[in-house]
């Protein structure tokens, strides 16, 4: 099955499943596939791309293709205009680092599959307003990661979210077992200086631990 037909709820489902989201930060094509490849053959089959770099839309693109049997998002989307373009790459979901009125109303319009950021109490009423349940909580650590989102958790019992920002495998364990707490999301297994050198069997480890503790 293509990714980027999967709904909402298939990709909820899944990162309720995986647990652990890989966040890359990369601008190397072949380096990206090669990376998505490992960490989806230990363990981790769902990847957030972020749009940090100038070739990005063009690594996702590849990514998409090259890596059929990958759900791949897309993250850092801050204008209507990102959003488009990942839609358009193939990317079967959208995160934000945090969310506004104008990509809010776009994302909703969309049809993609978006996770917008939020902070506090007014950014989720504002993601609430246009529909989006689960959502992103950056930069976990420091509003609070767990805390927060156990504080959120009353006002607003309906919302899962995805803690991501400081976030390392020891605490992913202990992070994952707050109820509302979708999934966790970071770099550290994928950190640029192993994709830089191509160090495949220490991101295949990191992978591993990664899957390991979200389970």
């Amino acid at each position: 099955m293509a990714m980027m037909t999967m709904n909402k709820s298939a990709i909820v489902s899944q990162l309720a499943q995986v647990r652990v989201l890989p966040i890359l930060v990369t601008d190397d094509v072949d380096q990206a596939i090669r990376c998505v490849t490992t960490l989806a053959e230990n363990g981790l089959p769902a990847i957030e791309i972020t749009l940090r770099t100038p070739n990005a839309m063009t690594v996702l693109r590849e990514v998409v293709k090259a890596c059929p049997t990958v759900t791949v998002g897309a993250g850092t989307i801050l204008t209507p205009a990102h959003l488009d373009a990942v839609r358009n790459a193939g990317a079967a979901f959208g995160i934000s680092p945090g969310i506004t009125p104008t990509l809010a109303k776009a994302a909703q319009e969309s049809g993609l599959t978006y996770f917008p950021g939020v902070g506090g109490a007014s950014d989720l009423m504002l993601a609430l307003e246009h529909g989006f349940d689960v959502v992103k909580l950056f930069p976990s650590d420091l509003v609070g990661s767990v805390k927060m989102a156990k504080a959120l958790g009353g006002p607003f019992p309906q919302v899962k979210f995805c803690l991501t920002g400081g976030v390392t495998v020891e605490m992913t364990p202990s992070l994952l077992q707050q109820s509302n707490v979708l999934c966790v999301g970071g770099s550290w297994m994928c950190p640029a200086n192993l994709i830089a050198t191509n160090d495949w069997s220490t991101i295949a480890n990191l992978a591993r631990l990664a899957a390991q503790a979200g389970k």
